[in-house]
């Protein structure tokens, strides 16, 4: 006699409770829980934020938690992932599609709709990687981490050092670095060294810090206009009428 097929899992059956009626928008349940997760572990460690609280925090029934995403760690997943994948999306397209305004896009999409919404993101990032290797906060880090650097080495080899739009001598590896620590720092130094230099992560700011990054690597890494000319003068003269057309990241 043969044993019966074990039931396949299936997906925990929707909570009752507050925020859980069948009429009620889940679409709007799931953010509110995105958004109250982003608020705690900013605030808090990870370790020290309880399901409840971020229940509590997003005015839902803490069993939505489970509904969603499985776990505590699956919901910080979750709210990584999708507060960075604009910034992700963004390198897909620009390795694919290969215009001269691919940084001004990818800073623009970057301060615009990662930072500006979530300012206190890389920190809370940081935090993240300086805990034990074998937690789930940095695990779930790492893999992200990682798929940011993938996408950000196949965006500058076939973008820009396969196309021959970097300037000569210039190692696409360091390039790469370059475009991190620009757009990384100050956003992951301390509230005092922010203080000392004027800067706050307001709007305004973050578009001024987008054009200044944008023209530094624009003029620093990559070619400009009639740069394989042998002419000293003529590059010169190219690199001078250039200079005022690198166009602004849109934010």
């Amino acid at each position: 006699m043969s044993s019966p097929t074990p039931a396949s899992p299936s997906r925990p059956g929707r909570p009752k409770g507050k925020g859980a009626n069948t009429g009620e928008d889940t679409t709007s349940n799931r953010q509110h829980l995105l958004n109250a997760a982003r608020d705690c572990f900013v605030s808090q460690p990870y370790r020290q934020v309880s399901v409840r609280q971020i229940a509590c925090c997003a005015g839902v029934d803490a069993g939505l938690i489970r509904y969603y995403f499985s776990s505590k760690a699956g919901l910080l997943e979750a709210m990584l992932r999708e507060t960075v994948e604009p910034a992700l999306q963004g390198f897909r397209e620009a390795a694919q599609i290969r215009n001269d305004d691919d940084i001004d896009t990818l800073i623009g999409l970057y301060y615009h709709s990662v930072i500006a919404p979530n300012p206190a993101l890389p920190r809370l990032v940081m935090r993240l990687l300086s805990d034990p290797d074998d937690s789930e906060p940095f695990r779930i880090m790492q893999s992200i981490l990682g798929d940011v650097i993938a996408l950000s080495r196949h965006w500058v080899q076939s973008a820009l050092a396969e196309s021959g739009r970097l300037q000569q001598g210039v190692d696409p590896e360091l390039a790469r670095l370059s475009f991190f620590s620009l757009t990384i720092f100050p956003l992951i130094a301390p509230p005092i060294v922010m203080e000392q230099f004027g800067f706050s992560p307001t709007p305004e700011r973050l578009q001024k810090l987008a054009v200044h990054n944008s023209q530094l690597l624009h003029h620093g890494l990559l070619k400009t206009a009639g740069a394989d000319t042998p002419s000293a003068s003529a590059t010169t003269a190219t690199t001078a009428t250039t200079a005022t057309t690198v166009k602004a990241p849109r934010l």
